[in-house]
């Protein structure tokens, strides 16, 4: 019996109607319209099709089939609609089309699930409507009547209305700003091409365009289509006969600007109706043209030229768009042709782009206005700090160097004049973003200019005392709580007093150390461009860049701001291009919106907003956008808590994260609303819990660990970089030539074989002959090279041209994996690969160079040294740090509940929801804690990972049985978890490792020292540097010449043994070592202390 209606109708939120999308769900035997509700928390209706695909792996299988299609072959239903011949048919035109893009590219793209699921869709859909449109068409009116029926019964009004075949040709793809729309662009268009190709449509297209928003967006496609392989030229803007000149149809893609296409020709405009009406358009950034009426007369232009073709249109801020637009019709349009939604909300659930933070304004802006820029230029410091102190841990992460952007409205004049006709005023209107740039301005100038009040700023904020500073939310919540963790940490580490952490945010943000006036200057030749330094600087530190910097410069001289010097324009050359490499000096982008579209930028840290997006929502998240762009581990895209979520460098979160602050407070409230209506946690509130860490260790027992000894002369451990000869990269130590380094070439050479249909037979090894050599590009090495070391901070390494020559002329320290024909002069186009290999191979005899040098410097001055206080081994944070978005009241309750388990002193394992913590006497401090994978609970000290935590329980369950046994032998057990990089024990002849956890067996006046890795082996092989190590360690411990300590390395793995093909017995990997936790999680302990007192 059907449910009556509420008495009153609600109109059905734009989210819920995307009945083209939920349609082709229904196709695979899902219903879209059921539990579309999980508590309180909407879901996607392709939630379950998602889930399917989302944890297989990517790439392909060795058959060259994604692993996302096997998974979905494998869960697809009986009886449904696409049967498994139709399944398989889609994959094998995705995988040809994959294969095309990727075949001149030298890090082929990999596509990520909802990336696959994208074109899977676009499959289905360009199937049905070339096979039969009138069949499309009924289908499609079907699910529309019983989504109608779903939600008139539930009290809703959807305004959808059955399609018509006019409305067949539109599709629209909403994608996330930096989850990669521009590649699913790409392959769209040969999808297209290769249905339209079988059909009459293939004669009668007149020709492909690309519409963009702006010349640098165009620019940025042109370059991006010819890496995919697909020719792209600018449409001609003459008034010539355009039509005849088109029959390229879909041969290649014409680009041009929005701003380009007008009713009538003119200078560098093309008139529509000169194009005709049969084009395929692709459409970028197509929220444009629901606003203004002028934009709107292109909205009527575009389905003009699209009237006999077909259009994609791409944006990552449909659904604001359409919100702003306020027309119903437009609504339902794009409502019945989003073919694929990823908008930003999923996209952040899955992991993807950095995490963010939003600050709220306190209530008296005006008042604490430099309280309130301190803290925030704070938090990009800090940033700032943690990329250069730990960017040999981040390195893998692929972080960029942080930059601080401001962004406003578009600066077209600084400062206008307008005459009163009856009056004969002159009224002076300042731009809105002209005057929040000059507070900017005063800010920084003031902050520099009193170096006493400023320290004192900067200690009253880290120090968190926001009562002091005022800086409270309206609820008296401190807006920093949580914030400065690090910068914590540096003081007490270092010793450092507020006027020594303000000289080093005057050398690292400001680009000079002394300080001094703040200097801003025009660049010539240049309209948009203003440099800042600092004193005698030669770098500048910031960047201003609108669309009126003459008019700016002039304003801000007529302000007369104290500490602030407007000098003549200088000779230089533009910096805005440059500013998107990590190398660039520019800490600070003050810019206004028209670099939003289409900026390919990485760096964007920390965000302060002026004037931006009070009326229109896209414009909030295609700023945003930017800002959480993120390479990730091994280019996931991903944050290091769900790319890698058994371990991630200690407070890497910090520059994973996205800083929000602004200086309008109704634009903040914006934002805040833009928040709520995705769903997304507000991240604007911390709670900041501590649990007291306390060290348990007595000193008494004298157990000893492996350090590098200290110096006669200041004491301090003796440190590669600040004590060891420069070493340059010359002669091959013979250590390094016997083992050799080996790149394989054949994974990323396959897709290519075999996409022309070739099969690879049995690998090839070669080497470079002369004659490769000479083709060989070796400023373009030597650069690359320098790039390199620079990512790793290998200051003290030297690199010359003629040693790159030099190296790769002897070939006896290398072998190059690859198929012969690729190493034949035939084919020219195996220079660029030679040129990749060459790179490769230097890079990874950089790295074994660099370690063997450190290790040759390092392990003859290791001593066995008795653990002491402040000597690194131990922590010197005296708690626990646990920080918590303030809206997750349940994990609040949580972290409470463990909390008040720790101060009872309950022994074993503490559990509360997302948290595990242990007081466990055998460990040398307590408690120890950890957070499930992907919690929303940030730690400081970093929390034990899952394999590290179940180790310790493990250890502790072996103990609590054999405690009898264990005391009438006389043994003794301690565990220690080894700190990080730079203050634990490392070892660099095993390629930079710092084992998890030393652990002690003492024992009738010996102490066995043993070194256990936690680890994951599923993608490593039994030549592991990690496994060598047990005997590396032997090694070290015959140099020592020490009676009484003796030495051990252990792997546990929590990966079945079952999943490794290494061609051994479980019992030869133990005698190397190795163990595995699930395999013998009852007796894998109890082998390694046996082996240890053995």
């Amino acid at each position: 019996m059907a449910r009556k209606p509420k008495s009153k109708v609600k109109p059905l939120p734009f989210g819920h109607k995307l009945v083209l999308n939920q349609w082709i769900v229904s196709l695979f035997g899902l219903d879209p319209l059921k539990g579309h509700k999980d508590g309180k928390r909407t879901l996607r209706p392709m939630q379950p099709l998602a889930k399917t695909v989302k944890d297989a792996p990517e790439g392909m299988t060795s058959e060259n089939l994604h692993h996302f299609y096997k998974a979905l072959d494998l869960h697809l239903q009986e009886g449904t609609e696409i049967t498994r011949a139709d399944l398989l048919r889609y994959e094998h035109n995705i995988v040809s089309h994959t294969l095309a893009i990727n075949e001149k590219r030298d890090r082929p793209i990999v596509w990520k699930y909802y990336q696959w699921l994208s074109l899977l869709f676009a499959e289905i859909y360009l199937d049905r409507f070339f096979a039969d449109r009138a069949a499309l068409l009924d289908s499609l009116n079907a699910y529309v009547n019983a989504f109608d029926k779903y939600w008139t019964d539930e009290g809703y009004e959807t305004g959808i209305t059955p399609y018509e075949l006019d409305d067949l040709n539109k599709l629209c793809l909403q994608n996330a700003t930096g989850s990669g729309k521009t590649l699913l662009m790409h392959v769209n268009f040969l999808q297209f091409r290769q249905y339209a190709s079988k059909s009459p449509l293939k004669h009668d297209l007149t020709r492909t365009v690309l519409i963009t928003p702006n010349e640098q967006l165009s620019l940025q496609h042109a370059r991006e289509m010819k890496g995919s392989n697909i020719v792209a030229s600018r449409l001609l803007t003459d008034s010539g006969d355009l039509l005849s000149s088109g029959k390229n149809g879909l041969r290649q893609v014409d680009f041009t600007e929005v701003t380009k296409l007008g009713d009538t020709d003119g200078p560098n405009v093309i008139a529509t109706r000169n194009l005709g009406d049969q084009n395929l358009l692709l459409v970028d950034e197509a929220h444009r043209g629901m606003g203004s009426q002028e934009e709107r007369g292109w909205f009527r232009s575009r389905a003009r030229l699209s009237e006999k073709g077909f259009v994609f249109e791409y944006s990552a801020t449909l659904k604001e768009a359409v919100t702003a637009a306020k027309r119903p019709d437009i609504e339902a349009s794009y409502a019945k042709t989003i073919l694929f939604d990823y908008s930003y909300r999923y996209f952040y659930e899955d992991g993807y782009g950095k995490d963010y933070r939003i600050f709220n304004l306190p209530r008296t802006f005006s008042q604490l206005e430099f309280s309130y820029l301190t803290a925030c230029l704070l938090s990009f410091y800090q940033q700032l700090k943690l990329y250069e102190d730990k960017q040999s841990n981040y390195a893998p992460y692929n972080i960029e160097k942080p930059l601080w952007v401001f962004v406003g409205s578009s600066v077209t004049k600084a400062v206008s004049q307008k005459k009163n006709k009856k009056t004969g005023e002159v009224s002076v209107k300042v731009d809105d973003t002209v005057s929040d740039v000059g507070k900017i301005i005063k800010f920084i100038a003031a902050f520099l200019e009193n170096e006493a009040a400023s320290a004192s700023e900067v200690e009253r904020i880290i120090r968190g005392n926001a009562e002091e500073t005022g800086l409270l939310d309206e609820n008296g919540g401190d807006i920093f709580a949580g914030g400065f963790v690090y910068l914590h940490q540096l003081m007490l580490r270092e010793g450092w007093k507020p006027g020594d952490l303000f000289r080093d945010i005057l050398e690292k943000l400001f680009q000079n150390r002394a300080g001094g006036e703040l200097s801003i200057a025009r660049i010539k030749g240049d309209e948009n461009e203003i440099m800042l330094r600092v004193g005698q600087a030669e770098k500048p530190f910031g960047l201003i860049n609108v669309g009126d910097a003459s008019g700016l410069a002039t304003h801000i001289a007529e302000q007369e701001f104290d500490n602030v010097a407007v000098l003549e324009s200088e000779f230089a050359e533009t910096m805005f291009g440059q500013i998107n490499l990590s190398s660039s000096p520019v800490n600070l982008l003050i810019g206004s919106k028209r670099f939003v579209e289409g900026w390919d930028c990485w760096r964007v840290s920390t965000l302060g907003l002026m004037h931006v997006g009070k009326s229109e929502g896209a414009q909030i998240i295609q700023l945003f956008g930017r800002g959480v762009r993120l390479k990730g581990h091994d280019w996931s895209l991903q944050r290091s808590g769900f790319a890698t979520p058994t371990h991630q460098p200690e407070l890497i979160q910090y520059v994973e994260t996205l800083n929000v602050f602004g200086i309008e407070a109704d634009f903040m409230e914006r934002f805040r609303k833009f928040l709520e209506e995705e769903e997304l946690p507000r991240n604007d509130q911390k709670q900041v819990f501590t649990v007291p860490l306390t060290v348990t260790y007595d000193f008494g027992q004298r157990l000893k660990v492996l350090r590098p000894r200290k110096k006669r002369g200041d004491g301090r451990e003796y440190d590669f970089k600040r004590d060891g000869a420069v070493p340059e990269l010359t002669l091959v130590p013979d250590k390094i030539r016997q083992k050799g380094v080996v790149i394989d070439w054949y994974p990323r050479i396959q897709s290519i074989e075999s996409k022309k249909g070739t099969k690879l037979g049995a690998k090839e090894e070669t080497v470079f002959a002369e004659g490769h050599l000479a083709f060989l590009d070796y400023d373009d090495l030597f650069f690359r090279l320098e790039k390199f070391k620079r990512e790793r901070t290998w200051h003290n390494l030297n690199i010359s041209k003629p040693m790159i020559k030099a190296l790769l002329s002897d070939r006896t320290w290398y072998k190059v994996i690859v198929p012969s024909g690729k190493m034949e002069f035939s084919d020219f186009g195996n220079v660029a690969l030679w040129q990749e290999m060459a790179a490769e191979l230097l890079q990874k005899f950089a790295e074994e160079y660099y370690n063997y040098c450190k290790a040759a410097f390092i392990e003859p001055r290791l001593e066995l040294r008795e653990i002491e206080a402040g000597d690194g081994s131990l922590p010197e944070a005296g708690e626990y740090q646990l920080i918590v978005d303030a809206s997750e009241v349940a994990l609040i309750n949580d972290i409470q509940s463990l909390t008040r388990e720790i101060t009872a002193r309950k022994k074993g394992i503490l559990r509360a929801g997302d948290l595990k913590g242990c007081i466990f006497g055998t460990h040398l401090y307590e408690p120890v804690l950890h957070a499930a994978k992907g919690s929303k609970i940030q730690i400081a000290p970093v929390s034990l990972n899952e394999s590290e935590f179940q180790f310790l329980d493990d250890l502790r369950l072996f103990i609590e049985k054999d405690q009898a046994r264990l005391a009438a032998e006389g043994i003794e057990l301690f565990l220690l978890r080894n700190e990080s990089r730079g203050r634990g024990v490392g070892f660099f002849e095993a390629g930079n490792f710092y084992p998890d956890f030393l652990l002690w067996l003492v024992k009738d006046g010996s102490q066995h020292l043993a070194f256990v890795e936690p680890h994951g082996l599923q993608h490593e092989g039994p030549g592991h540097k990690k496994i060598e190590f047990h005997q590396v360690i032997k090694g070290i411990q015959a140099r020592l010449v020490s009676e009484n300590v003796i030495l051990n390395s252990f792997i546990v793995t929590p990966t079945r043994f079952g999943r490794l093909n290494w061609g051994k017995t479980i019992q030869e990997l133990e005698d190397m070592h190795v163990f595995f936790m699930e395999d013998s999680q009852a007796t894998y302990v109890a082998s390694i202390i046996d082996r240890m007192a053995a």
